[in-house]
């Protein structure tokens, strides 16, 4: 007896409706290149307290000799407050030049840490997001950083630095002796000093090198230096700034170096705080100049021909006007690929190796300064190899980190 299959009802065709070619897979939707514009927002506010708490804490650290030095004048010198407390203002622009790039591989690296720890990384490479992608907002901060120092470079630092110069001048112009430590020699103008002791302002075995002796000197003019040694010597009360010498012995000497001649005085008096004005307030440094007025003189030590190294410090400083400020972006780079690198084996693992990075450049920046100034390559090469190296680096850990 044949046995018919009994054929199944009709039923609604299992198959879903196939998706138009045209659409995009949700992995590409969401690792479009500008698909985290909230995410961007949300880590780039993130950054700005760690940097600005990095900005300060540098510039604190840069400024500690400094902070010595008021400490001591104001305590145990008796000068004013007010005065010290203005010329650390003046300062800190400069010191922020060195502390923006800190600030920023600071930034990066506890924003990046915690993106890891709290998975938001994984996260985001789970749906497509490619790593350059999710340190873009981080690179893009970092431009920003170095735009604001390219500005505090050449447009503040400068007019910050000279007032610094002759707020320190002023300092000294008020009170010359208070700023002789005993037992120490120092440098003003044509002079060079010996002081022995310092008891309450009195200057005790006093030696007064004397460079130039056609200026100052009693005996006939010349060119080879005169010795003078003084029992004391103190700031005269009536004009601030000029030293009365008590006892003084002076011995000129001959081109040959023999002695010419020795005389003895019961008082003579030098103004040292005109020299030191004129050394700290008139001659800016370059740190003190814009880009113009650096241009000026590096064509002025060229039409002169003065000497070589006075340009190329011109010209090498010149040059590192533009690469400081770069800094943010190379430090940027290269403390993002190891933030995300070493985020797992600890909170600051990364921050370290960063921060090392950093003193490297540092120590890179300063030796091709010296190479540079030397003469031994360019000045655009010498203010340029270190951030290209650096840049180099940190696109290698990038793409390892991939």
């Amino acid at each position: 007896m044949a046995t018919v299959a009994a054929s199944p009802p009709d039923s609604p065709p299992s198959a879903s409706p196939p998706i138009p070619s045209s659409a995009p897979s949700p992995a590409l939707s969401r690792g479009s290149f500008f698909r985290l514009n909230k995410l961007d927002f949300c880590y780039a506010r993130e950054m700005l307290l760690p940097m600005t708490l990095g900005l300060i804490v540098l510039i604190l650290v840069l400024a500690g000799n400094f902070v010595y030095w008021a400490i001591n004048s104001v305590v145990n010198q008796g000068m004013s407050i007010a005065p010290v407390i203005k010329l650390f203002f003046y300062a800190a622009p400069g010191f922020a030049v060195q502390g923006i790039p800190a600030g920023v591989i600071l930034g990066v690296c506890l924003v990046l840490n915690r993106a890891v720890r709290d998975n938001e990384i994984l996260a985001l490479r789970a749906g497509g997001a490619s790593l350059p992608r999710i340190v873009a907002p981080f690179l893009v901060m970092a431009l920003g950083a170095t735009l604001v120092n390219w500005l505090i470079v050449e447009k503040v630092a400068p007019k910050t630095n000279a007032l610094a110069e002759k707020s320190l001048a002023r300092l000294i112009g008020q009170s010359a002796a208070p700023f002789i430590e005993s037992d120490r020699y120092f440098h003003a103008g044509p002079y060079y000093f010996y002081v022995g002791t310092v008891e309450n302002g009195v200057m005790r075995n006093v030696m007064v090198y004397q460079r130039d002796a056609s200026r100052y000197s009693a005996f006939a003019p010349t060119t080879f230096p005169i010795v003078m040694i003084a029992a004391t010597a103190q700031e005269n009360p009536q004009e601030k700034g000029q030293w009365i010498l008590q006892n003084v012995v002076t011995h000129a000497y001959n081109t040959d170096g023999s002695q010419r001649g020795e005389s003895r005085s019961s008082e003579f008096r030098i103004n040292v705080a005109q020299e030191v004005s004129t050394l700290f307030g008139e001659q800016k440094q370059t740190f003190s100049m814009t880009g113009n007025e650096l241009a000026q003189k590096i064509e002025a030590l060229k039409k002169t021909g003065s000497d070589a190294g006075q340009l190329n410090v011109a010209q090498v400083d010149y040059w590192r006007r533009f690469s400081l400020p770069g800094a943010c972006f190379v430090m940027a780079l290269c403390a993002a690929p190891l933030a995300l690198r070493y985020a797992r084996h600890g909170s600051f693992a990364g921050l370290v190796a960063a921060f090392l990075l950093a003193f490297l450049w540092q120590g890179f920046d300063g030796w091709f300064r010296a190479l540079g100034i030397a003469g031994y390559i360019g000045p655009v090469v010498a203010a340029a190899a270190t951030n290209v190296l650096f840049l180099v680096v940190g696109a290698v850990l990038l793409v390892r980190e991939r």
